[in-house]
């Protein structure tokens, strides 16, 4: 990537995020409020061919990342103002592809929520272990990952809802009821992709998962976050959600995490080494407080 403009003076005022894998931006539904009543403004998009509805019948992760960055230039087409970009699982990485791809003037930092680097976490069906071998065999139409306990949820009234959701048919503020297995496929290599850039981002990034995240184990989190550069990371540890942080228990407390993280990004001087006044030298990990 290339170096950011840093022309932007004070604040930015707006978040945009992108939603969880064939999903919709219900899942940000609870932070609009709490972001509210911190003077930002959360604009969560839906992306042609990536949300739910919209899935393609041979998707491919570049058209989602080509898709995503559309929508981004039709937002900074209506608004030229400086904003933090990010995402919640999949879309997390769909954030970083998109930043990636070309300069954006007003992009003035990135926040991933529950990034999905890698599918290893403890709730997941014993049979995904064997995909590889359904995708060797050219079998992912014929099979799905369904939506199951916990629903990415600790809260026990969360997770009642989201089954009131499903039975209905709706595609819930977790997701969708199942997720066809050639679009897991590309979200594991929209990962792979996103995990060698890494290493050249240019913008500070703050992310905010889960210590028992259910999907992605948090050590697979820092092992992919090693790859930052030194001086641009913060990561805060959740201890009582897990995958759906944006619906569990913790959400206030990763809305005020969130909004701190836009309150510390103020321009600094031309002259001057950006964010270094606002961001550790270090890699550094947050052990956030536990929230109920």
């Amino acid at each position: 990537m290339k170096s950011p403009d840093i022309s932007w003076q004070g604040r930015p005022g707006r978040l945009v995020l992108f939603h969880g894998l064939a999903s919709t931006p219900k899942e940000f539904g609870f932070l609009t409020h709490p972001l509210r009543r911190h003077g930002v403004r959360l604009q969560a998009l839906e992306v042609p061919g990536y949300s739910a509805g919209t899935l393609a019948d041979t998707p491919r992760w570049q058209d989602w990342v080509e898709a995503a960055g559309r929508c981004l230039d039709d937002l900074e087409a209506q608004s030229s103002g400086p904003f933090v970009l990010g995402g919640l699982c999949t879309g997390a990485m769909l954030a970083v592809a998109v930043a990636a791809r070309r300069p954006r003037p007003g992009l003035r930092g990135l926040a991933l929520l529950s990034p999905l680097f890698a599918y290893d976490g403890w709730a997941l069906p014993w049979w995904y272990a064997l995909r590889p071998i359904a995708y060797m065999a050219g079998l992912t139409r014929f099979f799905a990952m369904r939506e199951r306990e916990p629903y990415g949820l600790r809260n026990e009234r969360m997770r009642a809802l989201i089954r009131q959701q499903i039975a209905a048919g709706e595609t819930s503020l977790a997701g969708p009821g199942q997720v066809p297995l050639a679009v897991v496929r590309e979200s594991e290599r929209l990962s792979v992709q996103v995990r060698a850039l890494l290493p050249d981002l240019v913008h500070p990034v703050q992310v905010q998962h889960a210590r028992e995240d259910e999907i992605c184990r948090l050590a697979s989190v820092r092992k992919a976050l090693s790859g930052v550069p030194t001086g641009l990371l913060s990561l805060h540890v959740l201890e009582n959600s897990y995958h759906m942080v944006t619906a569990d228990n913790d959400r206030h407390l990763v809305a005020d995490r969130l909004s701190a993280f836009m309150q510390g990004l103020d321009a600094c001087s031309d002259d001057g080494a950006p964010f270094a006044r606002d961001i550790s030298s270090a890699f550094d990990v947050v052990e956030a407080a536990t929230a109920s």
